[in-house]
């Protein structure tokens, strides 16, 4: 049987590929092999279903634990210079671009890393992107987390996307980590889902206060000179003052001298409502007019009288039809039965 393996060593780092099992190692470890475009289009869908939010959090935590992960590979090493190095030409190796540790201070728990012609950088530019990637500035964030054994972060200084040769990353100790990332991205999108349910509520709100107002307390002409105005549900101050303005522009537009307050549709009335068809009837009563108050079942007759509301002198029937006649004689006609 041929030989299935085949191993290629450039400098200290070595590929394995074993074309039996499909199976590619780098530097012992499983590897895989991407074109740039395949991970261009894998990056663009979880950008096109998560949104640009999510996708960038996504990025940066991955980053982060990729670099936490490889540098807990090196753990207990405390040549970190040299190892910081071996990581620049692994990358290097690797095809993710050349990394450059430009500047490094283990008591200052600081680094400067310079990235030129990255996979990421490759990408966003063959995608016209203008803003620079975060996955390996969040990786080289979490590469010296584990190096210094605390949380670090991570600032973009200079982009190649913005004409430098090179993209220019700050690393320090923050307080910034991928769990308050992830913690502020949820509170941001629960923030967000308030919001858009707030604005649906009060634009639902909107639309059902305008069909009652449409709906509620119409105005209606019953012979010359007689209005009714059934009153429904309960008021507020809104719904009172949407009713006397109704009511008195009606009584005037079609010079009536009768308005009969209907309560048939009303179950219960509290002190306000009674408060609110007082005013009514004296705003009536200024411009000429009369009311009478129509629908008054035994059980409002209580909570009115309950309410220490003063109606006296008010003229009260039991039904529309009753006060509809009486309105009728007063104003002069009499009902006669045809023969």
């Amino acid at each position: 049987m041929a030989n299935s393996n085949y191993q290629v060593k450039v400098d200290k780092n070595e590929f394995v590929w074993n074309s039996q099992e499909g199976e590619l190692t780098f530097d012992g470890a499983p590897a895989l092999l991407f074109w740039d475009s395949a991970i261009e289009l894998f990056l663009k869908t979880i950008e096109e279903i998560s949104g640009s939010d999510v996708s960038k959090t996504v990025y940066e935590v991955t980053g982060f634990r990729m670099g936490h992960l490889v540098s807990s590979y090196y753990e207990g090493r405390s040549d970190v210079v040299q190892l910081l190095s071996e990581y620049s030409d692994i990358y290097k190796k690797a095809g993710w671009g050349v990394f450059e540790i430009h500047e490094y201070s283990f008591e200052e728990k600081r680094a400067v890393v310079r990235i030129r012609n990255s996979w990421e950088h490759r990408i966003f530019k063959l995608a016209d992107k203008n803003e620079a990637g975060v996955l390996l500035p969040s990786h080289w964030a979490g590469i010296f987390s584990g190096l210094f054994k605390q949380d670090m972060w991570y600032k973009m200084v200079k982009s190649q996307l913005e004409g430098h040769d090179y993209d220019e990353i700050e690393i320090f100790p923050s307080t910034m980590t991928i769990s308050h990332n992830i913690h502020e991205l949820a509170r941001k999108k629960e923030q967000e889902s308030i919001l858009e349910l707030e604005k649906k509520v009060k634009e639902r709100t909107e639309e059902l206060n305008s069909l009652v107002q449409e709906l509620s307390s119409p105005v209606i002409p019953v012979l010359n000179g007689i209005l009714v105005i059934p009153l429904i549900g309960a008021y507020n101050d809104e719904r009172i003052s949407n009713l006397m303005e109704k009511a008195l522009v009606e009584l005037t537009r079609r010079k009536a001298k009768y308005l009969l307050i209907d309560l048939t549709g009303i179950k219960h009335v509290d002190s306000y409502t009674i408060h609110g068809i007082q005013k009514l009837i004296q705003s009536i009563r200024l411009i000429g007019g009369q009311c009478f108050i129509v629908g008054v079942s035994a059980e409002l007759s209580i909570q009115i009288l309950n309410s220490n509301v003063n109606l006296k002198g008010i003229q009260s029937f039991s039904s529309l039809q009753q006060g509809v006649e009486f309105a009728i004689q007063q104003n002069g006609y009499e009902l006669v039965k045809k023969k």
